[in-house]
């Protein structure tokens, strides 16, 4: 998810930027689609549940929903756990690498050979191994699966398990807000963080539980008549980012000072060429560790 507007960019944000595009191959590249189909995942929400969840095994509902948080329900259980049927958690794993290394050899080109890609790897790889288990589902299930030998591929199973790790940390953040999912997808679209129409339906959410939602936080005081955030919700929404960011953050002192800003050195470059290729909505990573984020295409 984009991060709220009114967040500052932490060096664990900046880290997350200028990683994620390297992770949402998985989810935008038609490599990735085509290899899912080819062990008889059709439909986009088939393919995204099945990929993003195979490291945790064949879980059932309940599950997915707890380490995904904003999606509905019912939106989840119409896939999962039916989808085990049709390709199980370890058909899926050698999918979505499969998909992974035809998308990135595409993207990339000569770049997947060079050595700079291959320090990147070794740096994702040691800040990885720094995200501990506890509380981060989706990290942990991540961090346990065997790092590719393919330099590509390791810097690409890093880059998810720090990006899951991070967000298993969100939505700790999101939990102690006492945010509910769709209260979380009402105040970052209040924020500006995201579209209410691009959002409200790819998780499922009815316009009248998204009214419902917004009912609930006008009653504590965290919005307003016109849908705005108040001063006290602008406050909570902050915290959340900030909470984020805080628990996002270990890896990056484990890696340190030197290591963090060569690894960004590394990755800006192959985030910014990712981004434009696949026309992705997200901001192009700044440069510069220190610098702000520039747009990138809507």
């Amino acid at each position: 998810m984009t991060a709220v507007a009114v967040a500052a960019r932490s060096r664990a944000r900046a880290m997350y930027e200028v990683l994620e595009p390297y992770h949402v191959v998985l989810y935008y590249a038609p490599q990735v689609h085509v290899a899912l189909r080819e062990i008889g995942l059709t439909g986009l929400w088939r393919c995204y549940f099945a990929a993003r969840t195979a490291p945790l095994g064949p879980v059932p509902e309940p599950v997915v929903t707890a380490a995904f948080y904003h999606f509905k329900p019912s939106m989840v259980a119409r896939v999962i756990p039916a989808v085990w049927n049709i390709a199980p958690p370890q058909e899926a794993l050698a999918a979505r690498l499969a998909g992974a290394d035809a998308a990135l050899r595409e993207l990339l080109g000569d770049a997947v050979a060079g050595a700079e890609l291959a320090e990147a790897a070794g740096l994702a790889a040691t800040a990885a191994s720094a995200c501990a288990p506890s509380g981060r589902p989706l990290g942990a299930a991540n961090a346990a699966l065997e790092l590719p030998a393919e330099p590509h591929l390791a810097l690409w199973q890093a880059a998810t398990t720090l990006r899951e790790h991070r967000g298993d940390g969100h939505v700790a953040a999101l939990t102690h807000a006492e945010f509910d999912g769709v209260e979380a997808l009402v105040t970052i679209t209040a924020a500006g963080g995201e579209e209410r129409e691009n959002i409200q339906g790819r998780r499922g959410w009815t316009d009248e539980e998204w009214a419902e939602g917004e009912r609930r936080l006008r009653d504590r005081g965290l919005l307003d008549s016109a849908g705005a955030l108040t001063d006290d919700g602008c406050a909570a929404r902050t915290a959340v980012e900030d909470l984020t960011d805080r628990l996002a953050s270990a890896p990056w002192r484990s890696l340190g000072e030197a290591g963090t800003r060569r690894l960004y050195e590394l990755l800006q470059p192959l985030s910014e060429r990712i981004i434009n290729r696949l026309a992705l909505p997200l901001p192009v990573p700044p440069r510069d560790l220190g610098g702000q984020a520039v747009s990138g295409r809507p």
